[in-house]
């Protein structure tokens, strides 16, 4: 970076800023920021006693220190921001700085050489001295700033941010917009908001969002992070919020994304008549009726409540949105209007205690209404139901962090994060009617099983710093999380109805004859749930010699989940996660590092195991013969044909469904890498990544195999075992299973007592997931012209399980997924995972045109996603009845990831960006136009090869296995590139 140097050119070659590292970084609060440096004079020797003093240039906050026997200074907890550096001696001259910029990541390093006072007394340096590399680091991580979105289109959510790391991808379509870090499941990351958790802790899909205007910093860890960070086997994004400053400023923006200007997914229309008749329409996926507009209006002030002590920043955010589609047979007209608030306050009681809270309600309701439609003809019928899509909540946080001593520092913080995931009908419930073969339904309802969901998190976390010696800091801390889930969610009107057989052209005249079976299908589920997670870490970060320095930490995780009756079912404590860091500062200039890591991560049990696993749950299927049907589509049975008991409504007891050995899913991961700046502006480097799943929780059948172990040990059945689908039970794929239970009830010569099953009987292989990478960076720094950072990623994703959810099937059932449910279904599972991406390329730039203009670009090339098929178990009765869940094709079984890959794609972003002045009020007006050649390659296909043929009578297992027939969808896509959109912004600020 160019600098400007005054006096004499003698007197500039007495300064030299290096940007190296000669004092330890510390792992710092996730808010906060960290500046270091290391004083020395002419000849490289050391300069001791040296008064170092920062100015914060917005809030004036003002620090001082002296630097130690070893010339070093630190200042810990820093609000970041601008702040301008002093150092001075009697005998030296003063050497200034005018502005270092400190972030949130990492520390900010400025080393300084002092001159005598016989060549100078002041010397000013213009300009920030922040190396592109922190060579103290050991960890794998990306910031984004506010400076780098408003040069780079980047749509504006916590996931597209996310994607600008290396080894990250964009998760399946069914959980929304997610994204995938090294492999691992989009359900596995976890989100801080000024060191709040905002995670969604039922399945770990998302977390709280706020509008961009409200955030200062993103810090996206794809790996090797530290032992204060734990409950993450995928990634850690953590946000800052903007803060006041004794400056009063105001602001307005808005965001326009309009439908007009917004292209549209290709439909996928069906050509061969088996698949017509089979959908009853040619119109297989209709993309063309999206509408989705989006207009954000943002108002927001900040300044002092009380000049260099008391700051605040405010915003407003009006957000209306539509987002309408439709399917061959119904079309959604959803619309919301939400007023999002949000602050930050931030009391400066000295310059050494420092008191924060944030606070904000995000809550939003999308009224959606649900019509009949004909697509051939883009008629909209009449009115099925109206409902509502409940998200968001009201969550704050307090901070306290204090600087004790000047080897002492503490930081404690307080917080409370509300979110609703309900989805609820907005009249009566109705019962819900439908026909196999029938793609519209028999009754008017919205939602056939309305939902309320809410949660609550309080979080408590204490952390210290200890600068024990010259050599060692001590970081050690308690994180405490206790979280409540509310949950009622039933069939609309107690049940819900289909049926089969049906005279077609009854059907295509919307009406119900010649039907001769139906199922009834019940589910309910309600209750309180609690989960507590708790955890202590300390980590010792030491510099071996000037240049090398390790990070050595260990971090203690306890999970405990309760069941609806409040009686605890899991409680796995002393799980030790090591985190062991080393980073070498090659030459010693600061410009090289080489580093490794090893860590490894436990991720809790999700409270969504609560409430399916640990509640009353009732979910029965039963199937009839059909007498007649009423005038109102509801039926009246004749005999009962079958019945499936997935969940019998008993709250059962908490040894029989947990096993008593039982290990939280973790992972392990190793990281090597390299960096260098080959330039003033320039860096390159490389790194790889080794990831391998250590454990993973699922809920298991293990009906069949007790059933065998009785017999063999105890000469005696279980009848209890008798459907294959009592014994759920949550433990470690591949491991005994120790349960407390009467196999016989009380009338059989079995016991009422703890039996452990070896893993030998029941079938399960032990989970597998491995995730290996290579990643090449190339960036050059913004120099006031242009700017570059593009990466390239090899990755190999591969084993039998995905990991939290299910991308497979689209399943969000967060730790009971079907994949490990019985041992039939595990068949075939090893292969290619669903987030594997064998390659990508991303490059992101920008080119200042003019003073005022200024253009920027997003690209990103990917490879395909795995292509695997699903159908009925060819011998697994118990796992055939699951419908087509098994790697099956063709009544065989097929290792996942057997039929090739969906097709690379590749898109380009593209932004302009005008500034001007306005009777000295700054305008902005911009353009971002994403996916500008509107590529639309299919991400996703039907992975199902077959469909429901009927039962067959066996005389093994159930009796009776289920057969699939040639699903004629299989391999037809269902997902698109997002197509070409356009936002218009306009911002100003006073």
């Amino acid at each position: 970076m160019k600098r400007t140097f005054f006096r004499s050119t003698v007197a500039a070659a007495a300064v030299a800023t290096a940007l190296g590292v000669a004092a330890p970084t510390m792992a710092q609060d996730a808010s906060k920021g960290y500046l270091q440096g290391q004083s020395v004079d002419q000849s490289g020797k050391v300069v001791t006693d040296v008064s170092v003093t920062i100015t914060n240039l917005e809030t004036g906050l003002t620090r001082s220190v002296e630097t130690n026997a070893n010339g070093n200074f630190r200042f810990p907890l820093l609000p970041p921001g601008a702040y301008s550096l002093k150092a001075e001696k009697p005998g030296y001259g003063t050497v200034a700085e005018d502005r270092v910029d400190v972030g949130v990541a990492g520390a900010t390093t400025i080393n300084l050489t002092l001159p005598t006072t016989e060549q100078m007394e002041t010397l000013t340096v213009r300009g920030s001295s922040v190396s592109m590399i922190d060579t103290s680091s050991s960890e794998s991580q990306l910031v984004v700033t506010q400076d780098f979105l408003e040069k780079v289109p980047v749509p504006r959510d916590i996931a597209s941010v996310a994607l600008l790391a290396p080894g990250t991808t964009k998760g399946d379509s069914s959980f929304g917009n997610l994204t995938s870090f090294g492999g691992a499941s989009v359900g596995e990351n976890v989100y801080y908001v000024n060191g709040l958790n905002v995670t969604n802790f039922r399945n770990g899909l998302g977390g709280s969002e706020l509008p961009f205007e409200m955030y200062e910093t993103f810090e996206v860890k794809t790996g090797g992070y530290s032992a204060e960070y734990g409950r993450s086997t995928g990634g850690v994004v953590n946000v800052t919020t903007k803060s006041g400053s004794n400056e009063f400023e105001a602001g307005a923006s808005v965001y326009w994304e309009p439908d007009a200007l917004a292209s549209q997914s290709p439909d996928v229309i069906l050509t061969e008549q088996a698949q017509i008749d089979r959908n009853g329409s040619p119109y297989y996926i209709v993309n063309s009726e999206n509408n989705s507009e989006e207009a954000n209006v943002n108002v927001w002030a900040s300044g002092a409540l009380i000049e260099d002590k008391l700051f605040f920043f405010g915003l407003v955010n009006q957000k209306n949105r539509t987002s309408d589609f439709a399917t061959a047979s119904q079309y959604y007209d959803r619309e919301s209007s939400d007023l999002l608030y949000a602050a930050k306050l931030d009391w400066y009681i000295t310059p050494d205690h420092i008191l924060e809270f944030t606070g904000w309600n995000n809550s939003s309701d999308l009224d959606s209404s649900k019509y009949m439609y004909e697509v051939e003809s883009d008629t909209r019928g009449d009115l099925y139901g109206d409902y509502i899509l409940e998200r968001g909540g009201k969550s704050y946080a307090l901070q306290y962090t204090g600087i004790l001593s000047d080897d002492f520092t503490m930081s404690v913080l307080y917080g409370v994060n509300e979110a609703s995931y309900s989805n609820v009908n907005a009249s009566g419930d109705t019962v819900a009617i439908y026909a196999s073969g029938y793609s519209g339904q028999f009754t008017n309802f919205g939602l056939a099983t309305p939902s309320e969901q809410n949660d609550k998190r309080t979080a408590y976390r204490i952390d210290f710093d200890w600068y024990l010696s010259l050599d060692h800091t001590l970081r050690f801390g308690i994180d405490y999380e206790d979280l409540e889930a509310d949950e009622n969610t039933a069939r609309a009107g107690g049940v819900a109805y289909t049926y089969y057989g049906c005279d077609p052209a009854a059907l295509q005249e919307d009406r119900l004859a010649g039907c001769t079976e139906v199922d009834e299908n019940i589910y309910r589920n309600s209750g309180s749930f609690e989960t507590k997670s708790n955890a202590f870490y300390i980590q010792d970060t030491w510099t071996i010699t000037p240049d090398i320095t390790a990070r050595i930490g260990l971090r203690n995780e306890t999970f405990e989940n309760y069941n609806k009756a409040g009686e605890k079912f899991v409680d796995v404590s002393d799980q030790w996660a090591p985190r062991v860091g080393v980073s070498w500062d090659v030459f010693g200039d600061g410009t090289t590092k080489a580093f490794a890591n090893y860590g490894r991560y436990f991720l809790p049990v999700a409270t969504n195991t609560n409430i399916r696993l640990a509640g009353d749950e009732y979910y029965v299927v039963s199937t009839y013969e059909v007498a007649s049907i009423n005038p109102d589509n509801t039926p009246v049975y004749g005999d009962l044909t079958g019945r499936a008991v997935y969940a019998d409504g008993t709250l059962k007891g908490t040894a029989e469904t947990v096993n008593a050995d039982l290990d939280p899913m973790y992972q392990d991961e190793f990281i090597l890498g390299f960096e260098t700046m080959v330039s003033e502006d320039w860096s390159v480097g490389v790194k790889t990544s080794y990831r391998e799943l250590g454990s993973s929780l699922e809920d298991v059948a293990i009906d069949a195999g007790f059933n065998e172990y009785l017999l063999d040990e105890f000469g005696s059945e279980c009848t209890m075992c008798a459907s294959g689908f009592h014994y759920y039970v949550l433990t470690n794929p591949g491991n005994d299973v120790t349960i407390t239970t009467d196999p016989d009830g009380d009338a059989g010569p079995l016991e009422y007592a703890q039996y452990t099953v070896p893993g030998s009987y029941l079938g399960y292989p032990e989970a597998v997931r491995k995730y290996a990478s290579v990643d090449f960076s190339v960036k050059r720094a913004f120099d006031g012209v242009w700017m570059l950072d593009a990466n390239y990623t090899w990755s190999h994703s591969w084993g039998n399980n995905e990991g939290f959810v299910r991308s497979d099937n689209g399943q969000d059932d967060a730790g009971l997924t079907t994949n490990f449910d019985q041992p039939g279904l595990v068949d075939g599972a090893y292969g290619n995972l669903p987030n594997d991406r064998r390659h990508m390329v991303k490059i992101r730039g920008a080119y200042q045109v003019i003073e005022n203009l200024t253009v920027g670009a997003n690209f990103r090339w990917e490879s395909g996603r795995p292509v695997s098929a699903f159908g009925f178990h060819p011998t697994d009765t118990y796992a055939s009845l699951y419908g087509a869940e098994s790697f099956v094709y063709n009544n065989e079984i097929t290792p996942r990831g057997s039929f090739g890959r969906t097709p690379n794609n590749w898109s380009l972003d593209l932004t302009a960006r005008y500034d001007m002045q306005i009777q000295d009020t700054d305008v902005t007006f911009r353009l971002d136009v994403f996916n500008v050649f509107d590529n639309d390659q299919h991400t996703e296909v039907n992975e199902v090869a077959e469909r429901f043929a009927g039962y067959e009578a066996v005389d093994y297992g159930y009796g009776i296995i289920a057969r699939g027939q040639p699903n004629e969808f299989y391999g037809l896509p269902t997902s698109f590139q997002a197509p070409r959109s356009v936002r218009l912004s306009a911002e100003i600020k006073f």
